[in-house]
């Protein structure tokens, strides 16, 4: 009996499971079909906030890697690492003694310019002018020797070096005793004829120069003589080095002929060397002398002014390259390397000595491209240092941004420098630090989840949901870009209005 009964119970009882899962099926099924749900917000004013975060690292506000300008032998090393150091204060030196014996000679030069110029302002004493007088006449007397020498070495070069060439040299109808071409022989002949003319026209000018003489008359009459026949034995030359051994001329008498002809030119112009610089002595010994009885003019204390400039840029010169020769601190703070070794030979633009200051300190980060525009000057910022975790924050403006771009792994970033608002114990060289900067702040403006924002032909349109449940989409304008994934709206929407972020079907 009981055995019937569980066979009649058990089927009835799986009838009435199946028929409950097909009713509960069916009511989700056509229950929620078609149906969606909105979600949306309601447009009201409010702040918006925009951060830029980046990562960072603290350094000194001041630190320098200090090198020579010049190599040389180290010759002291005062300082260590960790030793506190003050601006000025010398940390490593090179070998500079025969610098500082330059210096020595320049400042003696200086002294000596600098009494020149005294003498000038004062003026000429007697025994000055005694002494200028004296080297006038001097000059003079020299430029009349010379004058006078210069005579006779044109006359042995014509007289004894060129008219062995030439039969009835001193007469008007000289003629060459070798053969060479039509016209150079013509030039000679015609040529010789003049320097005689020259030489007698010259000597009896000569008979007149004296003491009192005009020797500048004297000394132009010299040399426009000498500078014709030095032409002249140019032109002899040039005849006497084309000529080639023949019957009644050996290659012996060639090379006679050239070298009294060598001989003739080289005495010419030493003649016109000895008169023009013997001129030009006469000319500054009276003009010296003519200074002195005048007195210096406003041109010459001026001159000799810039003589004293000149001295004193070889003084301030000299000491800059000394300087070169010196390491100082240029600010106060602690020594972090020194790798100077006294003896050692160290060369230019090596860093050998570091400092940091002790005492202010930043942080540099390399902000992407596309957060540049972004952030400028003076933005506050606050951070935290990964040494002491994100419960300790500190404050920081920022206090310059790099025109340039710095390119890591291939990516164009921009350095900007953080400065502390207040100093920390804490804070140390090297940590690592995490930024926020507010980039900008806007209070009672319009904004919504930027989700809610789509784009359509270029234009950004929101889907508003009307109290009769009607959609519209609305075109807006963008503004600010929030951290919090809000975006401000300039136009378009209004407070109050239920903006749709977003839908479901189910």
């Amino acid at each position: 009996m009981n055995y019937l009964r569980k066979l009649f119970v058990r089927p009835y009882l799986y009838y009435t499971i199946s028929l409950l899962v097909l009713i509960l099926g069916a009511w989700f099924y056509f229950g929620s079909s078609g149906k969606s749900e909105l979600e949306t917000i309601t447009v009201k004013r409010g702040e918006l906030i925009q951060e830029v975060s980046v990562t960072g690292k603290v350094k000194p506000a001041e630190s320098v890697s200090l090198g020579f300008d010049r190599g040389g032998r180290i010759t002291r090393a005062p300082i260590k690492v960790g030793d506190r150091v003050v601006a000025g204060q010398t940390l490593v030196e090179i070998y500079n003694a025969d610098l500082l014996s330059e210096l020595r000679e320049a400042e003696a030069s200086l002294k000596s310019e600098e009494a020149k110029l005294a003498d000038l302002k004062e003026g000429a004493r007697p025994e000055d002018l005694a002494i200028a007088e004296a080297k006038v006449q001097e000059a003079r007397q020299s430029l009349s020797d010379y004058i006078q020498d210069s005579y006779t070495k044109a006359d042995d070069a014509i007289h004894n070096k060129v008219d062995q060439f030439f039969s009835n040299p001193r007469s008007t109808s000289p003629q060459v005793n070798f053969s060479t071409f039509s016209q150079l022989e013509a030039d000679l002949e015609s040529g010789r004829v003049v320097v005689e003319n020259k030489f007698i026209a010259w000597n009896a000018s000569l008979l007149k120069m004296n003491s009192e003489a005009n020797m500048y008359v004297f000394s132009a009459e010299a040399l426009d003589s000498l500078k014709f026949i030095k032409s002249y034995l140019d032109t002899v030359a040039i005849a006497i080095n084309s000529l080639e051994p023949s019957p009644s001329l050996t290659q012996t008498q060639i090379n006679s002929y050239r070298a009294d002809v060598s001989t003739a030119r080289t005495n010419v112009n030493t003649a016109i060397n000895n008169v023009s610089g013997a001129a030009s002595s006469l000319k500054i010994a009276e003009s010296e002398l003519s200074k002195d009885l005048a007195g210096s003019t406003e041109q010459e204390i001026l001159v000799q002014e810039a003589s004293v400039e000149k001295a004193r840029a070889s003084v301030n010169n000299t000491r800059a390259q000394i300087s070169k020769t010196v390491i100082t601190s240029p600010i106060k703070g602690v020594v972090t390397k020194q790798d100077a070794k006294v003896g050692e030979i160290v060369s230019a633009s090596s860093p050998v000595v570091s400092v940091i200051s002790d005492a202010s300190f930043q942080v540099e980060a390399n902000l992407p491209e596309a957060d540049v525009s972004k952030v400028k000057v003076n933005d506050l910022a606050k951070l935290t240092l990964d040494a002491y975790g994100n419960d300790v924050v500190f404050e920081a403006k920022v206090i310059a941004i790099d025109p340039a771009e710095t390119v890591i792994e291939g990516v164009s970033t921009y350095k900007i420098t953080f400065e502390f608002q207040r100093e920390d114990e804490r804070i140390k060289s090297g940590l690592t630090a995490n930024i926020d900067i507010l980039a900008e702040k806007k209070e009672g403006v319009i904004a919504i989840p930027q989700r809610a924002v789509s784009t359509e032909n270029g234009a950004k349109i929101v889907r508003v949901e009307r109290e009769d449940g009607r959609v519209d989409e609305i075109k807006v304008e963008l503004g600010l870009f929030g951290s919090d994934g809000r975006v401000e709206i300039l136009s378009g929407l209004e407070e109050g209005m239920k903006v749709i972020i977003s839908h479901e079907v189910n």
